[in-house]
């Protein structure tokens, strides 16, 4: 659209240029040259698209525009400009260009149109609209000179798109000037654009920093410089094309563009500066505006509606080019700008086209019943932006937005097309069941339910006619105001197909289930009305827990048995069960038992085998004691004995059987019933619930593989009475049946009819099955008899019904019956337990309550089915009622186990009640686990030995109790405490009272015990605590007393624990005052802390007072020590000091550690964040910007008044010397060429942008002393100003005349005090006259003084500009200095041959430069200079141009050479394609190469990726991509093989860490070892000198019995270690490890020859790669060989595996030996430990004397003994540290080891690298690893050999630790 109109006339005007280029002024060379390629390029592209509509295809598929063109054309009455030279007359102007040609000036005459033969001086306005007269010379537009508000005003008859504007000058271009637009003929205006020389000065509001948005108002340099002085151009685009534009043709862009009048205000001229020095008005008659051209570039605005204009009416203009205003539209639209659509096209909105939509406006849908329409807006968002247009004026009955419904009364006929005249006809109602008159519906419209020509029937009436009730609705009358009556049919009931009811009768139509009138019931045993397809839902009752199948319609509940709840009464209500199919079951153990001879069991009596036994048995008894054969008497005597017993064994038994959780339960009950052969069981039934047959089984467990066999015989007591079972004969019956030995149940061969209320006795006799004779020893377990309903009798299993077929089905499917016949029952399908609830409930009616025993179970709930409850421990019973066999004592615990003693009980069976067990002779208690009284140490019972003093022990230890005669021990063999004497028995002796120093039962009894020194024969009391003396007749160090006495007592010194009790002297043995207070106390009772101390003398926590000399008083201090508060350790600190310490000065306080204490800060309060400062420093913390210690200054780089505000320097660091600024002014330091406040602008006298500044050209001096001197000048004139406004003293008015007024003034004074009126009248009329002149005198000359004081101002405010101005033109100029060489250095790296003259060039352009800055004040006129450098630089601009064309020319050939070139490489290309990918290269435009399966160079596919190649092509690639699919086959093969090569390489390495580990244990170990070594040492020598000291002690005179005794036992107590057998031991156990510890070279040396052998397998595996890559037939043997490889590198991990495991097993030896070392350690500690106390102790008894000799000998005999095993003990260490040495020189040893396995390492790590070349020798390599796998498997022995070897070492050292520990224990056992 208008963007590239835009940019296409851009091109056309830098074209425009370019040709013009030798009248452009000298800023044209800083264009770059590249602009004026794009330029050229531009100009191409555009040069045949610019003047044609703007789309190929008209208007059809998108927007259309006007061709653009100049809209000045053929509008010459419409331009105006406010001002025109020459218009009321001749008038003068001069020319700045031609000063040194003769004639300067010419005359300017426009009262007449241009005409170039008479009227050639006339610059009217409208000579700007073409370039050129007829004669092709220039015509321009000129103003008025002097004048600079000037505009110029284009008038448009329509709105037109205003794309840009060129203006070019005949004159300077304006310093400033603003485009205004309007887009209502003038009525408000907005500017477009500014432009300015200096659009800060100039416009100071418009932003001047760069167009950001396409619509933005901004001000711009560009075209206001005075450069150049004709020919200057203006250009403004209103669309730039460096802003992108999103939617060209958003209502934004569409405003921007729009215009109906045009202004261009010029707001200032741009001048040389002589009219500021000179005020002539000839100076201004060359500076004025005149324009040669103006070209407003636009088209007709048609909003895209179309391609052409046409004239406006009523504007007669038909100039060629011009752009008319009328536009001649399409897409049915119409207007001046095709602002509207066109009449009856309304069905859219309104809308410019775009480029893809043209946005036509439809033609409205009225059906053709109107030609008139409108639109919409509501209507056109209700349709949802599909159709606006509605219809006005509807015709043929018609209504409507589209005139698309019939009126009321009138209907569509659906025969008839819509837009029929005659398809509104009238409606056809039945006046019975229609409404409202007979309006019918207008048409068809089924969602709505409406049907044409339909009549509005009543409310329930329907048909087109209304004559038919609607459905659900019956009886159509006409007295019915609602038409028809409802047929109240319950929709839940009815079928949906059809009416609900009949159309005059109302029945309702039922469903399958569903009955009623109103079909609103269910039929019986169906319920729940619902919209299901039957109606109702069968009932499904239970057809044993319900009476019947019928159940509530509502809810579908059924009637319930008993206990039985749900919808299908399925359910069984909580706290009661199902009975199962074997509830009725009679445990044997209840039966009553018979032997075989009773008549009351059924069946013959078998004649017992025994008998004849017996006999045989005592007639060869008798004959062989006849004979005396004795041994054979014997035998025969223990068999009939044997026989004996069995014949008194009982008949029937019970057998209990404990529940265990090792052990299946298979039987019911406690347990089982032992029936001997022939024997029975009598069952009593009498629970019966219901009349039927039931078939009975037999449950038992046989003790032999013999098979047995029962006769029953079941009798009724009464008559049956039951229907069922009444009319059945015999009532008793009898049954034989085999009971085999591998089954646990049989059941009889039929059932028997039983029934409640009567009473059955079930008689059974067990016999052996096929036996003649009955046997002594056959039995068999009988555990129950079980009676199962025949539930085929049942009401639901009767009949041929599909359901009792199917429960029966589902009893045999699911072995419902069959999983009660065997104990345990398995888990019940969910089938089955369905119907055995449903039988039980039947049988039962209902269910039945659980009954669980609340002692025994844990809750009132049991199973559902079965009923078992949930007991507690060791009960059992369904009830839970009972215990378990083997436990007793049923309560709310549940039971305990009976526990009876294997050896003294008879059983495991106990007394439920009681639990006591059946005891063997001579156990008793109610385990059977103790001794008999007297006795103990069952169950060998030995009576209790207590020496007399006696009768009972403990049963299980023997130990004595209730000793006598004042005895003790475990076997009452010694005194009790405070006794002595030896109460042994047979001894003689009694316990008497220790005499301590009275009886035990006296006030004065001080020993806990005494015993009898049999060397001495005294008694030596062992005294309580604070006691001491032979007869604990002295308090002790620290207590007091007087214990000698009667009732005293000692009681320890009250001081606190602050006293050393050993002491003697530590506190007063009689008062108890304490004297030697320790840890820093004080005070009788040690309770307080010592001056200069503090804290809590009571948890000997006195500390020194840390209190700080500095800020404590000095009169608490002393010696460097201060006091301070005994409780707190609060010191005394110094005034304004605080803390705990007096360590820091208080809040707001500084200068720590002065006498007077601390200074206050003085913080400024309005300067500081606070009033806290330094404590030492006492620098307050300022706010920002403030400084000082009391932030009474401005900080360091600051300035200003530290009262008010300090403000930052901000000195610029590129123009400053120092950053300080002045603390005063805020001036910082500039240096040279820098000025300003912070030194950030350049100074005066240089130019260019801080920081570059440049010093200014030579003659900046000349022109700025003139400036300076016009300034004095005019500080001159101000002050005079001053002056006069402030004395009010002006020229002309002395001192005289104001005397002469004041004379006048007296007289009159004079005249009015004599009251001479006629005379005081003439002279105030003279007076008058006289004043009247004088203050017209005045008058004038004031207001020329005023006129004089505008003036000065005026001129003063002039020159101050034109000061201002020419400042910045120099500025200016130096910066056009300074571009100019950075132009000539790009010209010189672009056009180096073009270089020379350029620069010759730009130094005649500065010495031009030089002579018009000299011409201000020197002779000659420097325009004439002017004149030549234009020309020369002129001359070198068409250099060149010719130059570009040139190279213009030169790059074209260029481009056809290469274009050339192109198309032969394209050939190449193919060719090379088809060879490599083996197709051509013939893409189309996307690259696809649809031609090409195997692709080509360009090719792609859908995704981007390139096509070359593939399968099928023959190509290079395609061949190159099956080799290398070959080859990656290969490399993943050795990439594996690689793979498992480094995991051993990871293997080695592990071993290499675990030796280097074990090493530095062993290391550490010995460093233990040696430091162990020199702690013994250490330790014999202070054995050493202890043994001397006992010698001194003993050796002194004085040493008192009781001292020499204590050494003596202290000595004693000493437990050595180890002896020297153990060390010994110890030591060969090491040297065993390290035995092992050598075997590991071994092991390591074989690893390491293993592993060289996988290196020449790597070597041979690299050659193979090398082949395997040359011949591919190769590749099936590469795998054979690495599949060798794998096995051979299993082999190796298996190997090194071993060695792992080896060294673990070395590491473990090696901890245990440390382990002994640090046992060794502590038991050395202990024997330290036990020195040092017992040196403490000597050093206690120095001071006594020496009493008994032959102690002290027996003493010296014991200390010698003990040095004597330390010595040994001292050798034995030193054995072991040599060991050890020998041991930490085998490790180093391996360190080689670790180095060779580091190189292995390494060598693994190059093979990997190598890897690629691994198959040369795979054959050989073969050979070489079955060599390898024969070495591998004698390794493997080998390995295997060593592990047993430190198994055996492994037990060899726990026999050794298990003898040391033994021989230790004894050791110090036979010690103490």
């Amino acid at each position: 659209m208008c963007v590239c109109v835009c940019v296409c006339e851009g091109a056309n005007r830098a074209s425009r240029k370019l040709r013009g280029r030798q009248r452009d002024s000298l800023l044209s060379i800083m264009m770059p040259i590249m602009n004026v390629h794009l330029s050229l390029l531009m100009l191409a592209v555009c040069v045949f698209g610019q003047e044609l509509p703007s789309s190929p295809h008209g208007c059809t598929e998108g927007s259309c525009y006007p061709a653009t063109g100049n809209l000045l054309i053929g509008r010459a009455v419409n331009l105006t400009a406010t001002s025109t030279c020459g218009l009321n007359g001749p008038e003068r102007y001069c020319i700045v260009s031609h000063l040194q040609q003769p004639e300067k000036c010419f005359e300017c005459n426009s009262q007449h149109p241009y005409d170039p033969n008479v009227h050639s001086n006339s610059h009217r306005i409208e000579n700007v609209i073409y370039l050129t007269d007829s004669n092709r010379v220039n015509t321009w537009w000129q103003s008025v000179h002097g004048q600079e508000s000037v505009s110029i005003r284009l008038n448009l008859e329509a709105e037109f798109h205003f794309t840009h504007l060129i203006m070019k000058f005949k004159t300077f271009r304006p310093a400033s000037l603003v485009i205004e637009r309007s887009a209502d003929f003038g009525r408000t205006w907005r500017p477009y654009r500014y432009y300015a020389s200096n659009c800060t000065r100039t416009f100071p509001s418009i932003p001047a920093n760069g167009l950001h948005h396409i619509n933005d108002i901004i001000c711009e340099e560009r075209y206001s410089d005075i450069e150049p002085s004709t020919n200057g151009e203006v250009i403004y685009k209103v669309l730039d094309p460096a802003i992108p534009v999103k939617d060209p043709y958003s209502l934004d862009i569409q405003d921007l563009l729009r215009i109906t009048n045009l202004r261009i205000n010029f707001t200032k001229l741009n001048t040389l500066g002589d009219d500021l020095l000179d005020r002539r008005p000839e100076v201004l008659q060359k500076y004025y505006y005149a324009i040669y051209e103006l070209v407003v570039r636009g088209s007709c605005f048609c909003y895209g509606h179309a391609s052409e204009c046409a004239p406006v009416p009523g504007v007669d203009a038909r100039e060629i080019g011009m752009i008319h205003g009328r536009c001649v539209c399409k897409h049915n639209t119409e207007g001046l700008n095709c602002e509207r659509c066109r009449n009856f096209h309304h069905d859219l909105p309104w809308r410019p086209a775009e480029a893809e939509n043209p946005h036509t406006c439809r033609e409205c849908n009225c059906n053709g019943h109107s030609d008139h329409c409108h639109f919409d807006m509501a209507v056109y968002m209700a349709t949802g932006n599909v159709s606006g247009g509605v219809c006005d004026d509807c015709l043929h009955n018609t209504m409507g937005r589209n005139c698309e419904t019939c009126k009321p009364f009138y209907y569509q006929d659906p025969n008839r097309d819509v837009r029929d005249p005659r398809v509104c006809i009238s409606c056809d109602c039945d006046p019975v069941g229609s409404l409202e008159g007979g309006v019918c519906d207008t048409h068809t419209d089924f969602e709505m339910g409406m049907i044409a020509g339909q009549c509005r029937c009543k409310v329930n009436v329907k048909g087109t006619r209304c004559d038919d009730c609607k459905e659900s609705y019956y009886g159509l009358s006409q007295n019915d105001p609602l038409g028809c009556q409802p047929c109240n049919c319950d929709p839940r009931g009815i079928i949906v197909m059809g009416a609900p009811c009949d159309q005059i009768s109302g029945d309702c139509s039922c469903k399958r289930y569903v009955t009623g009138r109103y079909c609103n019931q269910c039929l019986p045993e169906y319920w729940g009305l619902s919209n299901d397809l039957a109606g109702c839902r069968p009932c499904d009752c239970d057809f044993g827990g319900a009476f019947n199948n019928r159940c509530m319609m509502e809810t579908g509940q059924c009637d319930c048995r008993r206990h039985l709840i749900g919808r299908q009464c399925s359910d069984v209500q909580p706290g009661y069960f199902c009975a199962p199919l074997d509830f009725y079951k009679y445990e044997a153990e209840d039966a009553t038992g018979h032997s075989p001879a009773d008549p009351v069991l059924p069946g013959q009596v078998r004649q017992q085998a025994t008998n004849d036994c017996v006999q045989h048995l005592s007639n060869q008894l008798r004959r062989h004691r006849r004979h005396r054969n004795i041994a054979k008497s014997q035998q025969h005597q223990a068999a009939l004995r044997r026989i004996r017993q069995l014949q008194q064994t009982p008949d029937v038994r019970t057998v209990h059987r404990e529940h265990t959780l090792s052990h299946m339960v298979t039987w019911t009950g406690p347990g089982f019933s032992r029936v001997k052969d022939g024997a029975g069981l009598v069952f009593t039934i009498d629970n019966i619930p219901y009349a039927m047959e039931y078939d009975i089984m037999i449950r038992y467990e046989p003790e032999s593989t013999e098979n047995w066999e029962a006769v029953v015989s079941i009798t009724s007591v009464e008559l049956p009475s039951s229907l069922r079972c009444g009319n059945l004969l015999p009532t008793e019956q009898l049954y034989t049946v085999t009971l085999p030995h591998h089954n646990r149940y049989i059941q009889m061969p039929r059932p028997f009819c039983f029934e409640p209320s009567n009473r059955y006795v079930v008689t059974i006799r067990f016999q052996r099955h096929g036996a003649t004779h009955r046997h002594l020893t056959a039995f068999i377990l009988i555990d129950s008899l079980v009676l199962i309903p025949k539930y085929t009798e049942l009401p639901g299993f009767q009949g041929n019904t599909p359901e009792s077929e199917q429960r029966q089905e589902e009893m045999i499917r699911y072995m419902c019956l069959d999983s009660f016949m065997i104990t345990p029952m398995p888990a019940l399908a969910e089938m089955c337990s369905k119907l055995i609830c449903s039988i039980s409930s039947i049988i039962h009616d209902g269910a039945l309550p659980c009954e669980c025993d609340p002692q025994g179970s844990l809750s009132g709930e049991c199973d559902v089915v079965g009923g078992q409850c949930r007991c507690k421990p060791n009960v059992i019973g369904r009830r839970c009622d009972q215990c378990a066999p083997g436990t007793y004592g049923f309560g709310v615990s549940g039971c305990t186990a009976c526990d009876c003693h294997s050896d003294g009980s008879l059983s495991h069976q106990c007394d439920p009640v009681t639990g006591q067990c059946q005891c063997r002779q001579g156990a008793t208690g109610r385990q059977c686990s103790d001794c008999q009284p007297g006795q103990w140490g069952f169950p060998s019972c030995t009576p209790c030995q207590c020496n007399g003093h006696a009768d009972l022990c403990d049963p299980r230890t023997g130990e004595c109790r209730g000793c006598r005669d004042f005895t003790a021990g475990h076997l009452c063999e010694r005194c009790m405490d405070t006794f002595f004497g030896n109460p042994a028995l047979g001894s003689g002796q009694h316990c008497r009272p220790c005499p301590c120093p009275n009886n035990p039962n006296s006030d004065n009894f001080n020993a806990l015990s005494c015993q009898v020194d049999h060397t001495s024969d005294q008694i030596m009391c062992n005294c309580k605590q604070g006691y001491m003396g032979l007869r604990c007749d002295q308090c002790a160090p620290g207590y007091y007393g007087n214990p000698e006495q009667p009732g005293g007592q000692c009681f320890p010194c009250e001081c606190n624990g602050n006293i050393d009790t050993q002491d003697p002297e530590s506190c007063d043995p009689r008062t108890g005052e304490c004297i030697k207070c320790l840890y820093n106390t004080d005070g009788p009772s040690c309770a307080q802390c010592q001056i200069g101390y503090y804290g809590n003398a009571l948890a000997h926590d006195c500390r020194r007072c840390t209190c700080v000399t500095a800020g404590t008083l000095q009169s608490a201090c002393n010696d460097g020590h201060c006091d301070c508060d005994r409780q707190t350790g609060a010191c005394l600190c110094r005034e304004h000091v605080v803390g705990h310490n007096c360590d820091q000065c208080a809040p707001n306080y500084w200068n720590f550690g002065q006498d007077q204490g601390c200074e206050p800060c003085n913080c400024n309060s309005q300067h500081a964040l606070g009033t806290h400062c330094n404590m030492f420093t006492g620098q307050c913390h300022c706010h920002s910007g403030f400084g000082g210690k009391q932030c009474t200054e401005c900080e360091l780089f600051h300035w200003g008044d530290p009262r008010e505000q300090c403000h930052e320097c901000n000195c610029n660091p590129e123009g400053t010397e120092i950053a300080q600024c002045d603390r005063l002014t805020g001036a910082c330091e500039c240096r040279e060429g820098a000025a300003g406040l912070q030194c950030n602008q350049c100074a005066r006298g240089f130019t260019g942008i801080f920081p570059k500044c440049i010093q200014c050209h030579p003659c900046f001096q000349l022109w700025d002393d003139a400036l300076c001197q016009i300034r004095r000048d005019l500080d001159h004139i101000q002050s005079r100003v001053q002056e006069i406004l402030k004395g009010g003293i002006t020229p002309g008015a002395g001192d005289a005349r104001i005397k002469e007024l004041e004379g006048k003034l007296k007289q009159v004074k004079d005249l009015i005090i004599t009251q001479d009126r006629d005379r005081v009248y003439q002279l105030i009329g003279q007076s008058i006259d006289d004043l009247r002149a004088e203050i017209a005198l005045t008058d004038g000359r004031l207001m020329a003084m005023g006129q004089e004081l505008n003036t000065t101002a005026e001129t003063d405010r002039a020159l101050r500009h034109t000061l201002d101005n020419m400042e910045k033109e120099l500025r200016d100029l130096n910066t056009t200095v300074t571009d100019k060489q950075e132009l000539l250095e790009l010209f010189g790296s672009g056009f180096a041959d073009q270089f020379e003259k350029v620069k010759q060039y730009y130094q005649e352009s500065l010495q031009a430069e030089m002579k018009c800055n000299a011409s201000v004040f020197g002779p000659m006129s420097p325009v004439e200079e002017s004149n030549k450098t234009r020309a020369r630089t002129e001359d070198l601009l068409d250099e060149i141009e010719n130059s570009i064309n040139r190279n213009v020319a030169a790059h074209n050939k260029s481009l056809s050479d290469l274009q050339k070139q192109a198309h032969d490489l394209h050939k190449q290309v193919n060719q090379l394609s088809d060879q490599v990918c083996g197709g051509h290269s013939n893409n189309s435009v996307n690259g696809s190469c649809p031609d090409s399966r195997c692709g080509g160079a360009g090719c792609h596919d859908n995704q981007g990726n390139r096509v070359c190649g593939g399968v099928g092509c023959s190509g290079t690639v395609g061949t190159s991509v099956a080799a290398l699919n070959d080859t990656r086959n290969v490399t993943d093969s050795l990439n594996t093989a690689s793979k498992e090569l480094q995991k051993v390489s990871k293997k080695l390495q592990d071993i290499a860490a675990m030796t280097q580990k074990l090493k530095n244990q062993t290391i550490n170990t010995l460093e233990k070892a040696n430091k162990l070594s020199k702690e013994l040492k250490e330790s014999n020598k202070n054995l050493t000198e202890f043994i001397e000291k006992i010698k001194n002690f003993l050796t002194e005179e004085g040493a008192d019995p009781e001292s020499i005794e204590k050494v003596a036992q202290e000595v004693l107590s000493i437990t050595l270690p180890l002896n020297r057998t153990v060390l010994d031991k110890m030591i060969a156990q090491i040297k065993e490890s390290l035995s092992n510890i050598s075997n590991i070279e071994g092991i390591v040396s074989q690893t390491t020859l293993h592993t060289t052998k996988v290196k020449e397998l790597l070597d041979a595996a690299k050659e193979a790669k090398r082949r395997a890559e040359e011949v591919k037939d190769m590749t099936n043997i590469t795998k054979e060989a690495l599949k060798a490889s794998g096995k051979a590198i299993e082999k190796a991990q298996a190997a090194l595996k071993e060695a792992h495991n080896n060294l673990n097993s070395t590491r473990n030896a090696t901890a245990e030996v440390e382990g002994k070392l640090v046992s060794l350690d502590a038991k050395q500690m202990d024997v330290m430990m036990r020195l040092i106390n017992l040196s403490k102790e000597v050093e206690a008894l120095k001071n006594k004397t020496e009493q008994n000799r032959q102690m002290a000998i027996e003493a010296k005999a014991l200390a010698d003994n003990a040095t004597d095993l330390t010595s040994s003990l001292e050798q034995s260490l030193n054995n072991t540290e040599k060991q050890y040495r020998e041991l930490q020189m085998k490790i180093e040893s391996l360190g080689g080891v670790s180095g060779g396995l580091k190189d292995i390492n390494q060598r693994v790590k190059d093979l990997k690298e190598d890897a690629e070349k691994w198959l040369k020798n795979a054959t050989s390599g073969i050979r070489e690893l079955d060599e390898l796998e024969e070495k591998f498997k004698n390794n493997e022995r080998r390995m295997e050999k060593q592990r047993l070897e430190l198994d055996k070492l492994k037990d060899n050292a726990t026999s050794v630790r298990d003898e040391i520990r033994h021989r230790v224990q004894n050791y110090n056992t036979c010690v103490r």
